[in-house]
């Protein structure tokens, strides 16, 4: 069998083991925001431009004006699929839309308030993994069973190892590690779609990572990995993993509890839109900045809901 050969019959493979977790059906994994609108934008032009880019169906739009305080607009839409978000995306560069470069990313849940939430990084930090029976090997397939490799693919998966007495490594799990992905949409994604989920007979948790040395979470721009009050990623992983619990995630000891530290701050800025998009929308589309507080750092991403 040649190399073409053994590449296709991989390809056919992947695609047949392939799994669509149900959260793909909802809404919350089919919309993305858009900014960078002009205030003239129509819906049915933004529809029909959107429904063009991706190849498929918009099932709803709203574009959100506030004339008296800026000259751009945004608004959200939602896809018939959420694999449409996905095509789009991987059209970013070519999202020019009445001489406008549209600002494109999947909305952020209003549930979403962890710190980190609207950050842009490629990591991403699980937690109350089981102690044992569980292998780097075993959570990368589980995830890149989930992903086409189209859209982004699993890099690294690094667990954490408890350390004995005399502070070397042993087999069992502390119950948390990290994941490294190719792409910041992909960890978009993955932070939605996976932010609980079933494994090993666990509930395991997943954000993305934001190195801090606050307790309580927050901090960091997020983007490459780079931390920002945190240190960077340094020792402890981030300058303030605080050995894997009570800092940076607030509270998941040796095998995770059950909480992440407060996520104040975030989402503030797109302005106090009720009756679907409360909650404010951070930094620049006609509203307040985010409090400079705990978990305000980031760079103001998409609470859309």
């Amino acid at each position: 069998m040649d190399t073409a050969d053994q590449t296709n019959m991989s390809q056919v493979k992947q695609e047949q083991e392939h799994i669509a977790d149900p959260i793909l059906l909802t809404e919350e994994m089919r919309k993305i925001f858009v900014g960078g609108l002009t205030l003239e934008t129509k819906e049915e032009d933004l529809k029909e431009f959107m429904e063009r880019m991706s190849g498929g169906q918009v099932s709803d739009l709203v574009i959100i004006k506030k004339e008296n305080e800026k000259k751009t607009a945004f608004g959200f839409v939602t896809f018939e699929t959420s694999e449409l978000v996905d095509e789009l995306l991987l059209k970013r560069k070519e999202l020019n839309f009445n001489n406008r470069t549209l600002d494109v990313n999947r909305a952020v849940p209003k549930n979403h308030v962890t710190a980190g939430a609207h950050d842009k990084t490629k990591k991403l930090f699980v937690a109350n993994l089981p102690r044992s029976g569980c292998t780097e090997d075993d959570l990368e397939t589980y995830f890149k069973c989930r992903h086409r490799c189209k859209y982004g693919e699993i890099e690294s998966v690094h667990l954490i190892k408890k350390k004995d007495e005399k502070g070397n490594k042993t087999s069992e799990n502390r119950g948390i590690g990290f994941i490294l992905v190719s792409t910041e949409d992909m960890a978009d994604k993955m932070a939605i779609q996976h932010s609980t989920f079933e494994f090993g007979g666990r509930k395991i948790e997943l954000k993305k990572s934001v190195p801090t040395t606050e307790g309580g979470g927050g901090g960091g721009r997020g983007r490459g990995g780079r931390g920002g009050r945190g240190g960077g990623q340094q020792a402890n992983y981030g300058g303030g993993y605080d050995m894997y619990g009570g800092g940076n995630y607030g509270g998941y000891d040796s095998y995770g509890s059950n909480f992440y530290g407060g996520g104040s701050g975030y989402g503030g800025g797109y302005g106090d839109y009720s009756g679907g998009y409360g909650g404010g929308y951070g930094g620049g589309y006609g509203g307040s900045p985010a409090p400079r507080g705990r978990g305000a750092r980031g760079r103001g991403r998409y609470n859309p809901y």
